[in-house]
């Protein structure tokens, strides 16, 4: 209760700022453009909710936040963030994985029956879903990693079987988009990053090292134009990213354009097997954030961190003394933790009740500009 109203007061105290002057960051939302010309009423309010709270904080994200967290699966009422701030997740992430194979969970083990619940909880907080999609391998693979052919995407834009094979999943992909639904039988609007992370040294089967940047950009503008103009899905804003040791010639090389994309973010892990050291990771980091965000004000779209952490979470201050410094000098929409593994002991992005850095995590989310569920509600 005592950091609710901490916050409560640092967020009045920032308004009264903010009225008096402006932020040398602050971003010009009213120029920013819905990609889709189509686009559902509450696609448009969500698009408008991203717009409105880039000048007033970053929301703070987490992947599968409902769904499990640290030791627990599938327990109603649960969230590792809520444990230890005492607020649920303005911003949840989940996978799409599996669904195009058929399989009744996805590749976090998510039954997809409960994976629209989860959506609609989201929704009843005030909180925002963000869907990426790590397909199987559509050419001969089993897999997101099976990359025993380098030629998977030039394949799915040329090679006509490879193609219907691709829209075959597509099909499956607008069936679950279109059935996200709200109590009122309304269509929830949401965000899709179908090809994450554009990187070198992902084993995805999309990465610039087995695709070239014409063939990428042909293979988002199928999957973008497939579902709005075949399927009729007009409820999703679309998210683009990079990886963290990826730079400004990636990110523009590969970009799909302005008219398929309204979110362009930046991907990075820190892993245990990492060779890199955290004051390393975080200068790399606090780069590709710059970079990032002059690229989304040039091309008049929404800046984001669409997935981080530090796995583990090693370094007890690591939350307020190396990434808050970084990401709070910018005008960011949200900043997306990895999930907390259920079943594997050391990989966890948000540290739990007890944890050395839980007391730092807790300061990190009271700040007045980290915005957790109950900041975001209208």
């Amino acid at each position: 209760m005592e950091n609710r109203i901490i916050k409560w007061l640092w967020t009045l105290s920032l308004g009264l700022l903010t009225a008096c002057s402006c932020s040398n960051h602050q971003m010009d939302g009213s120029a920013l453009k819905l990609s889709d010309n189509q686009a559902d009423d509450k696609t448009i309010q969500l698009y408008h909710k991203l717009q409105e709270n880039l000048n007033k904080g970053i929301m703070l994200g987490h992947q599968d936040d409902l769904a499990y967290g640290y030791q627990w699966f599938m327990e109603a009422g649960r969230s590792d963030v809520k444990s230890v701030c005492g607020d649920y997740p303005a911003v949840v992430g989940w996978d799409l994985g599996g669904l195009e194979t058929g399989s009744r969970t996805n590749c976090d083990s998510i039954p997809f029956s409960a994976l629209k619940g989860y959506v609609r909880q989201v929704e009843q907080q005030g909180g925002i879903s963000v869907f990426t999609w790590r397909a199987s391998n559509p050419v001969g693979g089993e897999n997101t990693g099976d990359s025993t052919r380098q030629d998977v995407v030039k394949q799915i834009v040329e090679n006509d079987a490879a193609q219907q094979r691709f829209l075959a999943s597509l099909d499956k992909v607008a069936s679950f988009f279109t059935g996200l639904k709200d109590e009122e039988g309304k269509p929830i609007s949401v965000i899709f990053q179908p090809f994450q992370s554009i990187t070198a040294d992902s084993a995805m089967w999309w990465t610039p090292a087995r695709c070239s940047a014409n063939d990428f950009k042909k293979l988002w503008s199928l999957t973008v134009d497939y579902l709005r103009n075949k399927k009729g899905v007009h409820n999703l804003l679309y998210a683009y990213s990079i990886g963290n040791e990826r730079t400004a010639e990636t990110l523009q090389t590969y970009y799909p354009g302005n008219s398929r994309v309204d979110i362009v973010g930046l991907n990075a892990l820190l892993l245990q097997k990492d060779s890199c050291d955290t004051q390393t990771f975080i200068q790399q980091f606090n780069r590709n954030i710059a970079i990032i965000t002059q690229f989304a004000e040039k091309n008049k779209k929404v800046p984001a961190i669409t997935y981080t952490g530090l796995e583990s979470v090693k370094v007890s201050d690591f939350f307020s003394q190396d990434l808050y410094p970084v990401i709070s000098q910018y005008k960011l929409s949200f900043v997306m933790f990895g999930a907390n593994a259920w079943n594997q002991e050391e990989h966890y992005f948000i540290p739990v009740p007890g944890h050395p850095a839980s007391d730092d995590f807790v300061r990190f989310a009271s700040y007045p500009d980290i915005l957790t569920s109950n900041d975001i509600k209208e």
